[in-house]
């Protein structure tokens, strides 16, 4: 089974093994890598072809933990029928998180779902970068 058809579940399993295998820093430093190279996977898959349609952003949250910050996004679109999906970004500080989630509150944008699974779906970060202006580190 591809990384990519894993829920966010199966991912925070793997997290927990590495941080039990590796102990808490290197534990915790490969588990960012896990989930970056997840979210890059399935950008990656997107822009392969999948298709398109326009979500809204519900809702978004901040959390901070020690000097990490990520900003949590959750969306809606409808393919047949309504579905839900997470964006997940990191930032160095809380106000940049903080400001990312206000630019984006209750915006439209574009959402890339996987054809035969449309509840699977990504949201691109090229697409971010039309919506939000002045974020610094969107990358």
């Amino acid at each position: 089974m591809e990384i990519l058809h894993y829920h966010w579940g199966v991912l925070l399993l793997w997290i927990i093994k590495l941080l039990k295998v590796f102990g808490i820093i290197p534990g915790a430093i490969a588990a960012s890598w896990l989930r970056k190279l997840y979210q890059r996977r399935r950008q990656t898959k997107a822009m392969e072809g999948w298709p398109s349609t326009e979500a809204t952003v519900q809702s978004g949250r901040v959390h901070s933990e020690g000097r990490r910050h990520w900003a949590e996004l959750t969306y809606s679109y409808f393919v047949a029928e309504y579905h839900a999906g997470t964006y997940v970004k990191n930032f160095h500080k809380e106000d940049d998180a903080d400001e990312f989630v206000r630019q984006l509150r209750d915006k439209r944008l574009q959402v890339h779902y996987n054809q035969s699974k449309p509840e699977v779906s990504v949201i691109l970060d090229r697409d971010l970068e039309m919506i939000v202006l002045m974020v610094p580190q969107l990358r």
